[in-house]
């Protein structure tokens, strides 16, 4: 009898694994990660929109002038629920059309997440 206690203890102590403090020191890191790629998943889907916008508009041949292409995408930012960035904010040089601005999400009380967006249109081909 006493050396089957003897064997379970020495086979428990052989084991490897993730105990209870482990487990739940990766159970908060990846709530953590969870919480914050929820925070800022909006703010990608709005910048995806952006882009797609802004390479819409700069292959758009009715569009003449910067204020034309301005107006455009004015006009797109309320179909496209853009509410970032303005036809104002748009870079448009030689052909190409972009926007560049910042995104604070706040996480916490005291913590936020900046992120740093640069949307630019494609070359056309």
């Amino acid at each position: 009898m006493k050396r089957s206690k003897i064997s379970a203890w020495t086979s428990a102590r052989g084991q490897h694994g993730l105990g209870l403090l482990g487990f739940l020191l990766v159970l908060t890191a990846v709530g953590i990660l969870g919480m914050v790629a929820l925070k800022a998943l909006p703010s990608y889907l709005e910048y995806f929109s952006i882009q797609s916008t802004v390479n819409r508009i700069a292959h758009d041949p009715m569009l003449q002038n910067d204020a034309d292409i301005r107006a455009a995408f004015d006009r797109q930012m309320h179909v496209d629920m853009i509410k970032t960035v303005q036809g104002r904010d748009l870079n448009i040089a030689s052909g190409v059309v972009g926007v560049r601005y910042q995104k604070t999400i706040p996480l916490t009380d005291t913590i936020s997440l900046l992120i740093d967006f640069d949307a630019a249109s494609k070359a056309s081909q």
